[in-house]
């Protein structure tokens, strides 16, 4: 077991969710230059405003006789987006704990671990999450990160053992 999805979910989760978030963004002259990644953003940011828009893209990419993956559409369709604690790794999962500090998750990278694309634990960052493959994921689209000082990560630290022992430390995404 790894940190990160099996290659062939992971692709299937990044063809359909790029399709999906492109397709919501509509035409967009910015983009032919550079990384996808920052109009996965924007597509992402817009679809947290408005969820209905998913909808309609799902409905146009039909229309055209786009082919979606059913559990890919579902994974976005239940796209948390938020602050995220990302604490630290574990063997087989990374610790992302909701800013509420009433529940934590057991996360997979997609391709590559969080600390691989933030440069370290122990941040506050803005990212997806979702329920896929029977485990939850992040979508690798990471903003506003924000480095905890010693006293916050001790902090961090003693929630995630409170919430592990109230049992809102979840792993398996029973779907």
């Amino acid at each position: 077991m790894s940190m990160y999805l099996d290659p062939a979910d992971a692709q299937r989760f990044i063809q359909g969710y790029k399709l999906l978030m492109l397709e919501l963004l509509g035409k967009q002259e910015d983009r032919i230059t550079g990384s996808v990644a920052p109009l996965l953003a924007k597509a992402r940011a817009k679809l947290v405003g408005k969820r209905a828009l998913l909808h309609k893209s799902i409905a146009r990419l039909e229309a055209r006789n786009v082919r979606l993956d059913p559990e890919v559409v579902k994974a976005v369709e239940g796209l948390e987006v938020r602050q995220w604690v990302y604490l630290r790794d574990m063997t087989r999962h990374s610790i992302m704990i909701h800013s509420s500090a009433d529940r934590a998750f057991g996360v997979l990278g997609l391709t590559q671990g969080i600390r691989d694309i933030v440069g370290g634990t122990g941040v506050v960052i803005e990212a997806g999450l979702a329920r896929y493959c029977g485990r939850y994921v992040c979508d690798g689209i990471i903003s506003q990160v924000v480095w905890l000082g010693p006293g916050y990560r001790r902090s961090w630290n003693e929630a995630f053992k409170e919430i592990k022992a109230s049992g809102q430390f979840l792993v398996k995404a029973d779907v």
